[in-house]
């Protein structure tokens, strides 16, 4: 019994040194005198630039939380444009304790506040943030296990995206939440921002996805619960990703509801003439099985229902510099005239887009068992297209 008090005594003994030491450390070291170290040695990690232009400040106990203010991570050398990332601050913590009694790395949740990140590809395909993860790869050191990460957490953050033609796509208002994950433990990605890309304003998107799968060797992912919005649009489905050492398939569900495609197209300020008859491009649905392989993309067998019109068959699209899309779609029924614009003073005759048909690539076949066009009924109507 006097032993366990011993013990005790001496273990609240060391409690005190240990705390009494933190709080010398806190008070009377100066984190900032290390900015300059800590600039060079992640220059020298990422081959960029990085500065740490604010303060940083540290606190002890429970965790280990080292708070950054603004800094930024430039182009690789040669690189013409902005830097890769910049923000206002930042935070990062570890659990003290298990880091010093048993050497473990817990993790708290990293925050970044006022992210602006600049990625683009050149005219060739090249990713300018490639070399980054040429370096990750080029490690010779066996890889270690991941350490338990409690989350990451993006606000008011800014994605600036340049394909390889030039075609600008930007993210403002963008929020980002990936829940804590431990290796091989399933995690919630959720995500929301303006889609900008225009003179337009932004169309609102959100994305969650529960119970995310990710295996980095090979590349798996699995989501068995996806569900996005974008505007009026609500998309539901799953998916499964893998890529081997000579292809990539995956396959999922997808569901998609548009409440009125006519709003839809307002929203989305897109310059159409609407049919007159108000009654049309109502609710829109769209069911169905996805299959990828390899780049090509089919959807088999789909379920869609625009108004009074349902459509079932398949869709594929190919792989390749020049995609062929291929169909076999039946439709039930659709009054052609309620989907005309309004009448001119001298209307044209109907013509079908075949120029439009020939351009898309594609080759099929559309049945529709009963079509209307002014009073007059046609059964069984066959549109092949070669």
């Amino acid at each position: 019994m006097r032993i366990a008090r011993w013990i005790l005594g001496l273990a609240a003994a060391l409690v005190l040194l240990l705390a009494a030491a933190l709080v010398t450390l806190t008070l009377f070291i100066n984190p900032d005198h290390y900015r300059g170290e800590i600039d060079r040695r992640v220059s020298l990690a990422t081959g960029r630039p990085f500065v740490i232009e604010g303060h940083l400040r540290l606190s002890w106990f429970p965790w280990l939380t080292v708070r950054v203010g603004p800094a930024r991570l430039g182009a690789a050398p040669g690189q013409a444009g902005p830097d890769l990332i910049d923000w206002r601050s930042a935070r990062v913590s570890v659990r003290l304790l298990p880091l010093l009694l048993h050497r473990r790395l817990d993790i708290g949740q990293i925050r970044l506040r006022g992210a602006d990140i600049h990625l683009w590809r050149e005219p060739d395909g090249r990713g300018n943030w490639q070399d980054l993860l040429a370096r990750g790869h080029s490690q010779s050191a066996p890889p270690a296990a991941l350490p338990a990460v409690g989350g990451l957490d993006i606000a008011d953050g800014t994605l600036h995206y340049v394909d390889s033609r030039g075609t600008p796509i930007t993210l403002t208002h963008w929020q980002l939440h990936v829940s804590a994950w431990r290796s091989g433990a399933p995690l919630t990605v959720r995500t929301r921002f303006l889609l900008q890309g225009g003179p337009r304003p932004g169309v609102p998107v959100r994305l969650r996805v529960k119970r995310l799968q990710l295996e980095s060797s090979p590349l798996a992912v699995s989501a068995p619960a996806v569900s996005l919005e974008v505007a009026d649009v609500t998309v539901r489905g799953s998916a499964t990703l893998r890529r081997s050492a000579t292809r990539l398939g995956g396959s999922g569900s997808l569901a998609l509801e548009v409440p009125s495609v006519r709003r839809l197209i307002t929203l989305l300020h897109i310059k159409a003439r609407l049919p007159k008859n108000p009654a049309t491009l109502g609710k829109f649905s769209l069911k169905g099985r996805w299959r990828l392989t390899d780049g090509a993309l089919a959807l088999d067998p789909l379920t869609a229902r625009l108004d009074a019109t349902t459509l079932t068959g398949w869709v594929d699209r190919s792989g390749g510099p020049r995609p062929l899309w291929r169909f076999a779609l039946e439709a039930d029924r659709i009054d052609v005239g309620r989907y005309l614009p309004p009448t001119r003073k001298h209307p044209k005759p109907l013509v079908l887009p075949i120029k439009a048909l020939r351009a898309l690539h594609a080759r099929g076949t559309l049945t529709v068992e009963r079509a209307r066009y002014k009073g007059t009924t046609l059964r069984n109507v066959r549109l092949t297209v070669q």
